[in-house]
Order: C-alpha cells, then sequence, then structure tokens
C-alpha cells in the first residue's frame, strides 16, 4: 500500500473509527484515531465517513467527539456502501487510486474494490501504520486551507442541484479567475501541483524543485500560477503554466476544477499555443472561445498586464455599473461584448473570513460612500466583522457611468444598525434576525439563522449590541430620500435603472429567510414607481413584466431559469438601447436555446445510459465540444 498516494480517506464508525457497535449501545473513542483525524488534516489530507447508521446518531456523536467538522461528504445511511464510496470518489472530482477506506468488515471492502477499481482498502489495523507514517510528513496545511476548500466543493454541491442545469448554476456561480506571473513567493505550492496533479495535468512533467526555480528564471520561459474563487468561496491557488515558443512545457489545473472550465479560459487567453497532450485528462481544451461564466465581474485584456492586486483595471469601453447580488451575471453572459461594457460590483465572498459581503450594495453604504471620512470606515472595520475594505472600493461616484442598474433585493431583507451617539449606519444579515435581540444569537451563532456565513460568537454579539441599535430595514420613504441623495451625487448625464423586485412569492422555497419577501418587493415598487414618474433621470427595470409564474424560478424568488434570464438580457438591451448612447446588441436568440437543448439532451443520456460506458464516454466528449462551440 503506497500511503504517499492518498489525498482522502473514508472511515467507517463502528469497531473502526470507535469501538462498539453504536446502534446496541455505548461506544468507546479511540483517542487515537481522534488524534490522527487532525493529524491527516494537518497534513492536507481529507477526511470522509461511509457508514451504515442513521445519519443524526452518527454524525451526532462524531459532533460530541468534536470532530465532525473535520470530514467532508459524509455518507451515514443504511445503504450498500460500495456505490456509496464511488459517488462520494466522483463529487470530489478524485481518482480511487489517490482513496483509503478502513472498514472492519471484509464484504464492504470487496464491495468498495468492485466499484471503485484501484482504491486502496484496509481493515482497522492498518491505523498504526498510517499513524505512523503521518507523523513523519510535515504539517503543510495547518491552516487547514485544503479542508476549507473540499467543504466548498461540499457546499457546491447542494446548492446545484437546485439548478435546471449546468449552465444555469455556472453562470450564477461568479467565477473569477486570476492569472499571477509572479511564481517565485509560491514555489512550493505549484511544486506540489506538478507533482500531485493527474486528471487534469496535460503535460505530466514531473520535476525536481530546483528544475521549477530554474525555469522561472528562465527569461525565453512564460509561467504564471491560477487562482480561482467565486461566490461559495477561495479555491487558492489551482493551476500553473509554463510557455516557451509558443509551446506549452507545463500545463496543469487541480482536480478541485474539474467541470469549471477554468483550463479552457486560461487556454483561450494565452491564445491557443501548442500543447501536446500526455496520457489521459478528464476534459480537453480546444481553440474555442472563454466560456461565458468566468469572470463575468472583472476583465482582462492582456495576460501580460493582469495586475497582482485586487484593483480592477477598466477597459475603456466600460459604460455600465451594475450594483446588485450576483444573479444577475446571467443576462449580461447574452450581451455581446458584456466583458467591455459592464463592470460590475456584485456581492463576494471574503477569500479570508469566508463571509459573504453584500452591505455595499445597500442604499444605506452607497448613500455614505462619497461621504464617509477615513476614521469613519476605520471605526466600522473594527467594529464590524460583517464587512472589510474592499466594500468601500465602489466605482459609483468614481467613473463616469451612461447607466447605473441597480438592484433593490438587499433593501426588503437587510438588518440596519446605527452605532449609538453617532451617525454611523451599518447593514447586516437579515432583519428578521438582529444582531441585538438576545433571542436570536443561539441562531446565528450556529447559523441556522441567515447571518451571511458570519463567524458569530456570543461575546461579540454582546459588545457590538453595547455599541448599536437595531433600527429595522429599508422602508420606502427612507429609501426614496436615498435614492434621490444617490441621484444628486452622481453625474449629471448618468441615469440610475433601478431593478424592481418580484412581487410573488416562489412556492418551492419556503425558507424563512425569503418570507413576505415579495411583499417587501412590492411597497418598495409602489415608491420607485412614484419617483420615476417625475424623474427623466430614473429609469425602471421590472422584473414582473418577464417574470410569470413558478416555472421561471430556480431556487428562490431571484433565480431565474435560462430562458427567463435571456428575457431579462433583452429587456436589460432594450433599455440601454432607449436611455443610453452606447447600443448593445446580444448573442442569437438560437444561443440559449441550444444550451437549453443541449442541457436536457446531455440530461436525458444520462439516465438512460450508465456514465462508465464507451458510449457514454464518447457522447460526452461530443456534448463537450458542441458546449464550447456553440456560438
Amino acid at each position: 500500500m503506497d500511503f504517499d498516494k492518498i489525498k482522502l480517506v473514508i472511515w467507517d464508525l463502528d469497531n473502526t473509527f470507535w469501538s462498539g457497535t453504536i446502534s446496541e449501545g455505548e461506544i468507546q473513542p479511540i483517542k487515537r484515531n481522534i488524534e490522527l483525524i487532525l493529524s491527516l488534516t494537518d497534513c492536507g489530507i481529507i477526511n470522509s465517513v461511509c457508514s451504515k447508521n442513521k445519519f443524526d446518531v452518527g454524525a451526532g456523536k462524531l459532533e460530541e467527539l468534536t470532530v465532525f467538522k473535520y470530514f467532508v461528504f459524509p455518507s451515514i445511511e443504511w445503504t450498500p456502501k460500495g456505490q456509496r464510496v464511488r459517488d462520494m470518489i466522483k463529487t470530489m472530482s478524485l481518482r480511487a487510486e489517490n482513496v483509503l477506506f478502513i472498514d472492519d468488515e471484509i464484504t464492504n471492502l470487496e464491495e468498495a474494490k468492485h466499484y471503485s477499481p484501484g482504491i486502496m482498502v484496509a481493515g482497522p489495523e492498518i491505523i498504526p501504520f498510517l499513524s505512523e507514517f503521518v507523523a513523519s510528513l510535515e504539517k503543510k496545511d495547518k491552516e487547514h486551507t485544503r479542508l476549507e476548500q473540499y467543504k466548498l466543493l461540499e457546499k457546491k454541491e447542494v446548492e446545484q442541484k437546485k439548478y435546471n442545469s449546468n449552465v444555469d448554476f455556472l453562470l450564477a456561480s461568479n467565477i473569477r479567475v486570476d492569472i499571477i506571473e509572479d511564481c517565485d513567493p509560491e514555489l512550493e505550492r505549484i511544486h506540489e501541483l506538478i507533482l500531485r496533479s493527474n486528471q487534469l495535468n496535460f503535460t505530466k512533467k514531473r520535476i525536481k524543485e530546483e528544475e521549477l526555480k530554474a525555469l522561472f528564471k528562465n527569461k525565453d520561459a512564460k509561467c504564471a500560477y491560477v487562482k480561482v474563487n467565486d461566490k461559495y468561496g477561495d479555491y487558492g491557488i489551482v493551476g500553473f503554466y509554463a510557455v516557451m515558443n509558443r509551446k506549452l512545457e507545463h500545463f496543469i489545473f487541480s482536480c478541485r476544477t474539474i467541470g469549471l472550465g477554468i483550463e479552457q479560459y486560461v487556454y483561450s487567453k494565452l491564445d491557443y499555443p501548442h500543447l501536446e497532450v500526455v496520457g489521459e485528462v478528464v476534459s480537453l481544451v480546444n481553440k474555442s472561445e472563454a466560456p461565458l461564466w468566468v469572470n463575468k465581474n472583472h476583465s482582462q485584456e492582456n495576460l501580460n498586464t493582469v495586475s497582482q492586486t485586487e484593483n480592477l483595471i477598466f477597459p475603456q469601453k466600460t459604460k455600465f455599473l451594475f450594483k446588485s447580488a450576483c444573479d444577475f451575471s446571467q443576462m449580461i453572459a447574452y450581451v455581446k461584448g458584456g466583458d467591455d461594457l459592464f463592470h460590475c460590483e456584485f456581492n463576494y465572498v471574503n477569500a479570508e473570513k469566508k463571509n459573504v459581503i453584500e452591505g455595499h450594495n445597500h442604499s444605506i453604504n452607497i448613500e455614505a460612500l462619497n461621504e464617509i471620512s477615513a476614521a469613519e470606515k476605520q471605526e466600522i472595520l473594527n467594529d464590524c466583522v460583517f464587512v472589510d475594505e474592499k466594500m468601500f472600493e465602489g466605482t459609483i461616484y468614481k467613473k463616469k457611468y451612461e447607466m447605473i442598474f441597480m438592484s433593490s433585493f438587499s433593501e426588503s431583507y437587510a438588518g440596519i444598525y446605527k452605532k449609538k451617539n453617532s451617525n454611523i449606519h451599518v447593514t447586516a444579515g437579515s432583519y428578521l434576525y438582529p444582531l441585538t435581540d438576545k433571542s436570536c444569537w443561539d441562531g446565528l451563532i450556529n447559523k441556522s439563522h441567515y447571518s451571511s456565513n458570519n463567524r458569530l460568537t456570543e461575546e461579540y454579539l454582546n459588545e457590538f449590541s453595547e455599541k448599536y441599535e437595531f433600527l429595522g430595514k429599508t422602508n420606502p420613504a427612507d429609501y426614496r430620500k436615498r435614492i434621490n441623495k444617490i441621484l444628486s451625487n452622481l453625474d449629471k448625464q448618468t441615469k440610475l435603472c433601478l431593478i424592481l423586485g418580484v412581487e410573488f412569492p416562489c412556492e418551492n422555497n419556503t425558507d424563512l429567510f425569503f418570507k413576505d419577501r415579495h411583499i417587501s418587493h412590492a411597497l418598495l415598487n409602489k415608491e420607485i414607481r412614484d419617483m420615476a414618474r417625475n424623474n427623466n433621470r430614473l429609469v425602471l427595470f421590472d422584473l414582473n413584466d418577464t417574470v410569470k409564474n413558478q416555472e421561471d424560478f430556480t431556487d428562490n424568488m431571484n433565480q431565474f431559469t435560462s430562458r427567463v434570464n435571456y428575457e431579462l438580457s433583452l429587456k436589460m438591451s432594450s433599455i440601454i438601447n432607449q436611455s443610453a448612447s452606447t447600443k448593445i446588441d446580444q448573442y442569437n436568440s438560437l444561443y440559449i436555446y441550444f444550451d437549453i437543448l443541449l442541457n436536457y439532451t446531455r440530461r436525458f443520456v444520462k439516465k438512460i445510459i450508465p456514465t462508465d460506458s464507451d458510449i457514454y464516454k464518447k457522447l460526452h466528449k461530443t456534448y463537450y465540444k458542441l458546449s464550447r462551440n456553440r456560438k
């Protein structure tokens, strides 16, 4: 057994991770195993569970032992284990030969080998040897970055099931790719990619660290590493390439990016240099355009000028600003030249804290952006865990736009707080769960209440409550005042297009977070319509003209099907063409309907043909080529 290959350990629970059978009575924790879980995580090796138990019983005991947080994609149910192990490996985009399955039942081990040829299997007797091996390794991931990245995949797996198609999901994910040429500081991570990546390693040249250093210094070589994040979180460094004489000497990506189209995006940005693919890869690249869903919120016109900071570089053609949640990124995908024409300030995930930053698009913050002092900014940063420095970098008053699209979505749910004895106002989470209400604290801390994924503690909530008072949510009259203030601060030639939310609920979503949201939309919309009658700088983008019934929703009342997003993009184009000097054009309507047809065809084929068969693999490759060349 080659321990060096292990990327994932899947644990049985009864008589393996602990002594005894939990369904028959008390079990005895095994201290060595608990310590091993932490050591594996410190080394960047992931842990999962495949157990025959009730989920709440098995997971509850792991929680009690304070180790459940170290497991990803746990499978705890009474069905046979072989197929579950196979599905876990596939979902995590790993290869069977990089997985160790530990179980005390030989039947389960043989079943796993049958469904996942190449997998390493062993009984509990292997654990002391595994512990000895792990003890010899350098603890390179004490921050548990790799664990967090697989937790991110776990979250995405749940979210993806809510969409009608993979394209819908990808367009809504707000995927951002950064390509950075200063490779020296990341030598160790890049070398690890070269040695350990297989499924998306196109060149498979395993070189020594000294050779990699020399490559970085070679003036004839153009080297860069690739970072990826999306609205769910930060993947970190996931790719590396080296180009010499228009030929890719190295072209490597982590298996965590499988299905995102990152390799095709980078290949297109490099202008398709010669690539000799060595061995098998799970996804081929070709000379088609970059995927639509990558970097919809910023532009990289030239790889030689990629910024190594978080500051965005504006193309000269940028004419329109979008300030909203990332739901509207899908509409822009259907506009020709959208990357150049639109600058998007969507909600985003802070790479360090992993929380959702959404307050920067609330009218409270937009109104204050032009007036807030450096001291006040620092005060807010000191007081509020739900903000970051980037949210104060909005461009709404810094750049002259022809039209600014602004969503009122956050007005209908965000809680507003005022610092006592001050003019400072901030927004956070949902007004349904005030940070200052002690009866909500347990739910905010354990995240059963909406909290924008902020890590809140009783100590922090108590401190915040002493400084801030809760004011509720935006009411229509106050919103009107703020919009007028925002308009007065904008360039006089800039028009403000307000997006009016849907006025009926999404029946499939019963989450309290969306409770009565449609009523709030209706009240705000009434005020906005009244404002627009007497102000020719205000333009209305009413979603209710397009979103008509339950079939138009995907996950919630702010997220729509591909067809609806395409129709909304047509409406947006019409608004721009009527109200702005810059004219925009759409991709042909066949473009979106081809997307829809292609995805439904793929789903149908998947149901009737085994996914591990040769014919399915050939059809999948054909689908991939068609989807990349649909323009």
